[in-house]
């Protein structure tokens, strides 16, 4: 067996007995967060409040080692792609705009998703997350809001509505992200509609690149597609691209009756329902 899979189920099995039946001994399993404020007060009403708000897990575990921390003036939290400037997940101060990273802006992150990656990491699974950042971590990739500050050779300004992607440090009020990561949101999309898109398009488009149905599209059209879990995050997207690359039929799998309708709503020719059919049977008929 993995032993770095081992020792996460034993941290999470820990957690989870100490949540339940010693919650007061909790804090043990908590360890500080150096850039953590020393008097977090989260109910404060304070709109002009700057610090940061994000949430971090200091090790593997339950929702339990979910921690709402709110961070020290001029704190934000940053992706691994930046480790010339800083190592992940907090950043020293960025309070001035001489202080931000050339081709970096501060956001005022209005939203951000929630995908199973995120899950993995704080089970302590998700390998990167191990790799580039380590413990403690603020998750998530997807982000979405306004320009507060930018750093030289931008191309964005303050106020500037955006989404895009960071690699960890998205579940955060602020976030230090290249503008190359970003993008402006289009008139009308909501932050939350934006928030929803980066990770599972970006990751549609490249099973589709590795399946060499894009860019080079035109000797795949009218060619059949299966795709599991039609009606999740990163099938509901290739569902629709599928359709506009002229992919045909578009066959999507779904685990129950429940998401036929939704899957057949997005775009699927056919949808087969893998908790009444025989899936490669049904498959096999379809083609």
């Amino acid at each position: 067996q993995d032993p770095d899979v081992l020792r996460a189920l034993w941290a999470n099995v820990l957690s989870w007995i100490v949540s339940t039946f010693a919650p007061s001994y909790m804090h043990r399993l908590l360890p500080p967060c150096a850039e953590e404020e020393a008097s977090i007060c989260l109910s404060s009403d304070n709109k002009d409040d700057k610090k940061t708000l994000c949430i971090s897990i200091g090790r593997p575990g339950g929702l339990e080692q979910l921690r709402l921390v709110k961070l020290k003036d001029g704190v934000v939290t940053v992706g691994y792609n930046l480790t010339e400037f800083c190592p992940p997940p907090f950043t020293p101060r960025v309070d001035g705009s001489n202080l931000i990273p050339p081709g970096c802006v501060i956001l005022n992150n209005e939203a951000f998703s929630v995908n199973y990656a995120d899950c993995c990491i704080r089970w302590g699974l998700y390998e990167s997350a191990k790799r580039f950042v380590g413990w403690p971590i603020v998750p998530g990739f997807d982000i979405a809001g306004t320009v507060d500050r930018v750093g030289s050779n931008c191309d964005l300004k303050p106020g500037d509505r955006v989404f895009g992607i960071s690699l960890f440090g998205a579940y955060s009020s602020r976030v230090l992200v290249p503008i190359d990561q970003l993008r402006r949101i289009p008139d009308n999309i909501t932050m939350t509609e934006a928030a929803s898109l980066p990770a599972v398009s970006l990751t549609a488009l490249h099973a589709l690149s590795l399946a060499g149905h894009f860019p080079n599209k035109s000797k795949f059209l009218n060619k059949s597609i299966l795709i599991h879990s039609a009606a999740g995050g990163v099938g509901s997207m290739l569902v629709q691209m599928s359709k506009i690359l002229g992919l045909s039929p578009v066959v999507g799998v779904v685990g129950s009756s429940s998401k036929v309708n939704e899957a057949k709503a997005l775009g699927c020719d056919v949808v087969i329902d893998k908790g009444s059919d025989d899936l490669w049977k049904a498959a096999e008929c379809r083609r």
